[in-house]
């Protein structure tokens, strides 16, 4: 697929070291609910059925979740993100890895991290009344792109393509135990970058 013919647009994901492994190996990454803990697969089912209404199919598998913008249109996450979504478990017991994939925009569904974190996955996952108004939910998914300054903006994909991968990062406690990212380093010899 040559990216340079379509609409496209940088995602960030952090994953598993071996999910880096896997995408390298087999060429795609497609989410596992084995991976999901039981209480977040409601939160995860009401995704994949937005996604679903938007032509996008997982094809009965979680989405992968990534990051469009972080602190700003575009930007990548940095080390305090990672430290909000990252224990110090998983970055001790589990290499993380932070990729950089172009995309083709028509496979990503963008929507507002605090919002969803606040009417649906909250809600969701402590079993709460689950009643969110239409109004409450376009709001997830309708961005105002140029007021965007701090607000996180999360992506979704259903798989991701080794040919999508610009870069990784590892991901890691430094000794005084704060989160570094390290310098990017390329997986395999002819990935470009599309980054401007």
């Amino acid at each position: 697929m040559d990216l340079g013919s379509l609409n496209t647009l940088t995602v960030w994901t952090f994953q598993a070291e071996v999910q880096l492994q896997t995408l390298l190996r087999e060429g795609l990454l497609q989410g596992d609910w084995s991976h999901v803990c039981p209480k977040e697969k409601a939160a995860y089912h009401f995704m994949c059925r937005e996604m679903a209404a938007r032509d996008l199919s997982c094809a009965g598998r979680p989405p992968v979740w990534g990051w469009h913008s972080c602190g700003g249109y575009q930007r990548a996450p940095d080390a305090l993100v990672a430290r909000r979504l990252l224990s110090d478990h998983q970055l001790i017991e589990t290499p993380i890895v932070l990729l950089t994939l172009v995309c083709p925009s028509d496979q990503v569904l963008n929507s507002d991290y605090n919002a969803w974190c606040d009417q649906v996955y909250f809600p969701l996952c402590s079993n709460a009344a689950f009643t969110p108004s239409p109004e409450a939910l376009q709001g997830i998914f309708k961005l105002d792109y140029t007021a965007l300054d701090d607000a996180p903006v999360q992506a979704v994909l259903p798989s991701l393509r080794r040919e999508w991968l610009v870069e990784a990062r590892k991901v890691h406690l430094d000794p005084s135990r704060e989160v570094a990212i390290s310098e990017p380093w390329r997986p395999t010899p002819n990935i470009q970058s599309k980054n401007p």
